[in-house]
């Protein structure tokens, strides 16, 4: 009676913890994907507002209405004059004054503005996107939030069944767990061995999967196609224009694709090769050059100096980490800047450290910056391209190789990154 309460309450125990897990995994899913609609969404809504201004829209403003209207009924177009008053609406005529809404001052301050709001005039929950037009008007598109949501909820159905699934799989495996608690201590403990490498593979795959699922700029993709085949694209250069775009989001998919199976084969290697090796100065020098153009555009410097020392890690992984660092560096710094590449051997260690003189990083969000796909700014982030998992890929290649990273940062001063590895003997 007592083995059996035993084994009645660990499998309790080990359902519940399973239970919390798949339920804490399952809402950190969907939460990302959702994150990732509402992106995508948005980054249609600028490009419809780039269009307009390209095409002039002010020469035809309610033809414009008319055609958004039909091809993208859930979409809202406003157009705003300098003193916020309404002078073109697709839902109808508007007579209140919005010279107080937020997205409409950025957009006079900056150029563009963004907001998520319920909406003054229709009592919904929207996204808006506003840009400034080369007449001086404020162009405003929004959409529902609940357009975004009925997506979401579509994938929810997949997250729930693989809930079911790995819940009946962890009952089964919580009782055999269970079971062999009866068994002696030296097999016990071999048993678990060998349920921790099952669930240390399970684990990547999940991750693998789940990250796969999560590849979705297609909701741009599909706006693109869906304005070009309504027929609201006509001019050649412009279908061109849209075709290009079509291009980068694919470019980011296949991006993120490739990082999520990075990050997954490094999972996957539990000891690296003993004979690995790498000079530091060399394998970031092909880096500086592989990232010349990104940084000529971006009037970045970047320098490089220190020890002629040599680490032991796999040339190919340490190209992946300097590159990654290297190329944050760039992307977050101001016109002006610069990137400084340093290596020091001491006791036994090569110390590694990028610095730059970029945007920095707040103090909230130090320790979160190596998540994957965490970004600290999103607008931003948005604009210069990436997947959020960079810095998610440098930590796992830093722990792979026994290695250590450490950051400090300031707002408007720039990041520093040292990374330790062991040196060459």
């Amino acid at each position: 009676m007592g083995a059996f309460s035993v084994k009645r309450r660990l499998t309790t125990y080990f359902l519940l913890i399973a239970t919390l897990g798949i339920a804490l995994s399952s809402a950190f899913g969907v939460w990302v994907y959702r994150d990732r609609e509402i992106s995508s969404a948005r980054q249609t809504l600028v490009e419809l507002l780039n269009l307009m201004d390209a095409q002039n829209y002010y020469t035809d403003a309610e033809a414009w209405s008319q055609q958004l209207h039909t091809a993208a009924p859930d979409k809202r177009l406003t157009i705003i004059s300098p003193e916020g008053k309404v002078l073109s609406d697709t839902y109808g005529q508007v007579t209140e004054n919005h010279a107080d809404r937020p997205e409409f001052k950025s957009a006079l301050e900056t150029g563009w503005g963004e907001a998520e709001r319920k909406s003054d005039t229709t009592g919904e929950m929207l996204l808006y996107e506003a840009k400034q037009f080369t007449d001086g008007n404020v162009g405003r598109l929004s959409m529902p939030i609940s357009s975004v949501n009925a997506l979401v909820l579509q994938g929810l159905v997949g997250f729930l069944v693989a809930a079911v699934v790995a819940l009946v799989l962890m009952l089964v495996l919580a009782r055999k767990l269970a079971d062999r608690t009866a068994q002696p201590l030296e097999q016990k403990e071999e048993e678990l061995e060998q349920e921790g490498e099952k669930l240390q593979t399970v684990r990547s795959e999940f991750a693998a999967n789940v990250s796969h699922e999560l590849k979705t700029p297609l909701t741009s993709i599909k706006g693109f196609t869906d304005m070009m085949s309504s027929g609201m694209v006509k001019d050649p250069e412009d279908q061109k224009r849209f075709i290009t775009m079509i291009g980068v989001e694919v470019d980011r998919l296949i991006e993120l694709i490739n990082d999520v199976l990075k990050i997954s084969e490094l999972e996957s290697v539990v000891i690296p090769q003993s004979d690995d090796r790498a000079n530091v100065l060399s394998v970031a020098e092909e880096c500086r050059a592989a990232l010349g153009q990104m940084a000529e555009a971006a009037k970045i410097s970047v320098n490089l100096s220190g020890d002629n020392a040599e680490v032991a890690v796999a040339p190919g992984r340490l190209r992946e980490l300097l590159t990654n660092l290297m190329e944050n560096g760039i992307k977050y710094n101001e016109p002006g800047g610069r990137v400084d590449v340093q290596a020091a051997q001491r006791d036994g260690k090569v110390a590694i450290t990028v610095s730059d003189t970029g945007i920095g990083i707040p103090k909230e969000s130090r320790e979160r910056v190596f998540e994957r796909f965490y970004r600290v700014d999103k607008g931003r982030a948005r604009k210069t391209g990436g997947t959020g998992l960079g810095l998610s890929i440098v930590k796992h290649i830093v722990l792979l190789y026994g290695g250590s990273i450490s950051l400090k940062s300031e707002p408007g001063k720039g990041t520093e990154i040292t990374v330790l590895f062991p040196a060459v003997r």
